[in-house]
């Protein structure tokens, strides 16, 4: 492919127009209604959460994939539906699909598709198994399509849907969690995390223990008028080699050929359905860890870290998620506990656990989760230098400024370092609430003016925010506090959170993309060690573009101890006047950083030669 003709981002592709998305969705229901007329409808209704939802198949190719996961929901309509979600196949109807309404670089991973972000008409696109998904906000219809059924992968199966259940839970004021939920007569204790931290396992030895289940994987929370767990699912999932500790499950497992290659998938109804609780109050919301003793206890944790972990998880699987998630958690973070759930080996002994932190009295189980500050006081501090380089960026400076400081770290060194701009930068310096440090200099590109903040740091901790981005609140103290933790790091580093910038919204503006796709070398998701500049070496200032990706380059062929987290620690806007919009990958300057890595092994080669 000809560099110089690249696709421009996918974040930069020219919206759809309203009546183009209206129209697609348009098209997609007739092109249903026909495999309808075909083949016939399948009718079913669910209770989702004390929301009626009509199923309507067409033929039933789709309903043995889908309903075993859902079996639980299953009940004879009293009133008229809330939302209907209209399903179809084309391999079994006929009936083809619509070609896509966009190029193949509109699609990501998450399911989004860059360039359909209507408000009115929600799309996804899930390129693994094919499926379309889109959902009329006014209407309150959706529509589901896929291929064939034979594309279905295993977590399709055992939880379908989930795309369409999130939007519609999210005009409910309720959202999709990816988390697990066990309880008892007492109430539920929310379980998030990423995946592999054991929430799974200790959520079935709940159940094993004869404890209320409400799910293991994607579940519905409600923060108004209670915090409250509504159940979705009722299979659970499990890794291949954990099947053997639940030898009364191992009958329910439904895909034992397919085990080298997948998690097991366990169907829980019709025999387990007693213990399957359609809903309870949250009384805690914990995330695991795994301990070094046999007995499962509790700690406290901070909220804020809390919150970050669990929408991360959750937003990187959820298309279109976005500002309402975040939102959402930190009024659900307000109203419950927030622990670290530490696993003993002993598995099971973790619902005696659960039970005797249900038990408690509520202002018990507050006063154990309220023993962290969410804003590091109380961490030994070390000074952070904030070094923001400005090119003709006065107009966001006052931002970028305010952002530092909601970060309520108060050993701060702020320099603010000049890349010979030409708008009224010294107007926008005179009107900040601080005193800044300001140097100037010929415009040289950001990787020069870090580097000249970076030799005039006091601290011996370091962040970089580019003057037209910005952090989540109390970012700096939480990975000072890991930096604290591990005096061997060199740096920590998160995910970047893309924003649509909006100059007239309260908010900055409104979130685009999946944080676990963005780029993973943003300078400003890090807090960086002094002394990782002089193991390293400083930006290369010779790159305009890319100076970024060649620093990490450099940093991992000389082996620095950067711990990766998964969880979003910069807000980038996006806007017109980007820096890097529109460029190609020859003006992105990625060719040339690629030519250095090859450069410095050819040296390194000759050298030991």
């Amino acid at each position: 492919m000809d560099v110089e003709t690249i696709p421009p981002h996918r974040d930069d592709a020219p919206p759809k127009s309203e009546a183009e998305q209206l129209a697609f969705f348009d098209e997609t229901m007739a092109r249903f209604t026909e495999a309808r007329a075909k083949c016939g409808a399948v009718e079913l209704h669910l209770d989702v959460a004390g929301t009626c939802i009509r199923l309507e198949f067409a033929g039933d190719r789709l309903v043995p994939h889908f309903m075993p996961a859902l079996a639980h929901l299953v009940v004879e309509p009293s009133r008229d539906a809330d939302v209907t979600f209209s399903l179809w196949d084309s391999s079994s109807t006929g009936v083809e699909m619509l070609p896509a309404p966009c190029a193949w670089e509109c699609f990501t991973d998450r399911g989004d598709i860059w360039g359909m972000s209507s408000r009115e008409v929600r799309s996804a696109f899930h390129w693994i198994e094919c499926s379309l998904n889109l959902y009329h906000v006014e209407r309150r219809q959706a529509v589901f399509w896929v291929q064939s059924d034979e594309a279905l992968p295993f977590w399709t199966k055992a939880s379908p849907l989930r795309t369409l259940f999130h939007w519609w839970m999210e005009q409910n004021g309720k959202h999709l969690l990816h988390a697990a939920a066990v309880g008892d007569e007492n109430g539920a204790l929310l379980i998030t995390g990423k995946g592999g931290t054991g929430k799974s396992t200790s959520a079935l030895a709940c159940l094993d223990a004869g404890m209320q289940y409400i799910g293991d994987d994607y579940l519905i929370v409600q923060s108004e008028p209670e915090p409250r767990v509504f159940s979705l699912y009722c299979t659970a999932k499990l890794n291949a080699d954990q099947v053997a500790r639940f030898p009364e499950l191992h009958h329910l497992v439904v895909n034992g050929s397919s085990l080298e290659r997948d998690k097991a998938v366990i169907h829980l109804h019709p025999e387990r359905a007693s213990q399957i609780s359609r809903s309870l109050p949250l009384r805690a919301i914990a995330t695991p860890a795994f301990g070094s003793t046999a007995d499962t206890s509790f700690a406290p944790l901070s909220r804020v870290q809390l919150q970050r972990a669990a929408t991360f998880t959750t937003m990187t699987q959820l298309p279109h998620a976005g500002r309402e998630m975040h939102e959402f958690m930190e009024r659900l973070m307000l109203d419950l506990p927030a622990l670290t759930m530490i696993l003993g080996s002993d598995i099971a002994r973790v619902p005696n656990a659960v039970r005797a932190l249900l038990q408690l009295p509520a202002q018990e189980i507050e006063r154990l989760g309220s023993a962290v500050a969410d804003d590091g006081t109380g961490v030994d501090r070390a000074l952070i230098s904030v070094i923001i380089p400005v090119y003709n960026g006065a107009s966001f400076l006052g931002d970028a400024i305010e952002s530092v400081l909601r970060q309520q770290y108060s050993l701060l060194d702020i320099i603010v370092v000049d890349d010979g701009s030409t708008d009224d930068l010294d107007g926008a310096i005179a009107r900040l609430p601080i005193e800044v440090r300001l140097f100037r200099q010929e415009n040289a590109g950001a990787g020069s003016a870090r580097n000249r903040g970076i030799r005039y740091a006091a601290g011996d901790l370091i962040a970089f925010l580019d003057v037209d981005d910005l952090w989540p609140d109390h970012n700096l103290a939480l990975l000072a506090r890991r930096l604290r933790e591990d005096a061997a790091l060199d740096a920590v580093h998160g995910r970047a959170q893309l924003l649509r910038h909006d100059p007239a919204a309260a908010r900055h503006g409104e979130f685009i993309g999946n944080p676990g796709e963005t780029f993973p070398g943003y300078l400003g998701a890090g807090l960086y060690r002094r002394r990782v500049f002089e193991s390293v070496g400083l930006f290369d200032p010779d790159l305009r573009y890319g100076e970024d990706q060649d620093w990490f380059n450099r940093a991992t062929e000389r082996r620095a101890r950067i711990e990766h987290l998964e969880e979003v620690t910069l807000l980038v806007r996006r806007h017109e006047a980007n820096m890097t919009r529109g460029k190609t990958l020859v003006e992105l300057n990625l060719l040339r950083v690629f030519k250095k890595v090859l450069d410095r092994r050819r040296a390194e080669s000759a050298r030991s030669a």
